[in-house]
């Protein structure tokens, strides 16, 4: 594409990448992996909406949510300026903070701060209801949302069949990811995995004997800087991929890779055209690929 300075300038991410292929009976298998250059997006921060949503049941008395608390107050202080934010707290029901998505400026972040440190634990466990809610606050147009979801229970109050909820998220989630921390053993850890790996994101699970507050921060600290918000591939004339999976790809955040797999039919290279959005506005840049005719990497076609 261009030169590496002017692709800075232009803050484009700048891509290096790498194909490992398998190809058998005439069937090619790949996996692909880019990274953005490292400089890419110094200075210059995706503004994005974030719902926080915390579980307040009665078994997240003691320690759990005492921690919980201080997990979602260090996310609300690194908050960026230009972000918007909800809190949502649930148990047997929902009672969310502003009523929508507020500006994170100094007064909201106060508010959203004695609204967490004055959270009770008590009554059930209403999951589909709090992700309901947390969803429908999706802005319109291209702006990143995400969902920081935390409980440590099963869902016991509404809708509590599992493969229901996550049909309920995928319907109302979009391109929106639901990231889920789950605290303690008795969290259904089936259920968050599906939900977000049906929204492109990851879950994180938090013994008892381990601190939510750093594995929550560090989370934080790395998805508060999104590099490039809803990338898509564009590959060369003449290359034929098919069955690629994670498709959409999720939106990059800062230390992240591309990671996608796929089929390819015939040997062939040239430049794959990467397309997204740094901090609002459309970017570019193309990086080289070659597919091969003959590789032996057996263990990509099980991928």
């Amino acid at each position: 594409g261009m030169p590496v300075v002017e692709a800075l300038a232009a803050g484009v991410p700048v891509i290096c990448s790498d194909i490992i292929a398998h190809r058998e009976g005439g069937e090619g298998y790949f996996l692909m992996l880019a990274a953005p250059g490292v400089d890419a997006a110094e200075g210059k921060v995706t503004e994005k909406d974030i719902a926080f949503v915390i579980d307040t049941s009665g078994s997240m008395a003691g320690n759990k949510l005492e921690q919980a608390k201080k997990a979602f107050q260090f996310c609300v202080a690194n908050l960026n300026d230009g972000d918007r934010f909800e809190v949502i707290r649930f148990s047997t029901e929902t009672e969310a903070l502003f009523d929508g998505m507020k500006k994170a400026n100094s007064k909201n972040r106060k508010m959203a701060t004695d609204f967490i440190k004055d959270m009770k634990p008590i009554g059930g466990t209403a999951i589909n209801a709090a992700l309901a809610e947390a969803l429908a606050l999706k802005p319109e147009g291209d702006r990143p949302f995400v969902v920081i979801f935390l409980t440590d229970g099963r869902p016991t109050i509404g809708i509590t069949s599992e493969n229901e909820i996550v049909k309920n998220v995928e319907k109302a989630a979009g391109k929106t990811r639901v990231f889920s921390f789950g605290i303690g053993t008795d969290v259904n850890a089936h259920l968050l995995d599906k939900i977000t790996e049906k929204t492109r994101a990851s879950s994180q699970y938090v013994t008892p004997n381990e601190d939510i507050e750093v594995k929550v921060s560090s989370f934080y600290t790395k998805i508060k800087e999104p590099v490039l918000a809803n990338p898509k591939l564009k590959f060369p004339d003449g290359i034929r991929v098919s069955k690629l999976y994670p498709n959409p790809l999720p939106d990059l955040f800062k230390g992240e890779e591309i990671v996608l797999v796929g089929r390819y039919d015939k040997a062939g290279k040239g430049d794959v055209l990467l397309e997204g959005t740094v901090n609002g506005k459309q970017a570019q840049s193309e990086f080289g690929v070659k597919f091969p005719a003959e590789a032996d990497r057996d263990f990509i076609p099980r991928l």
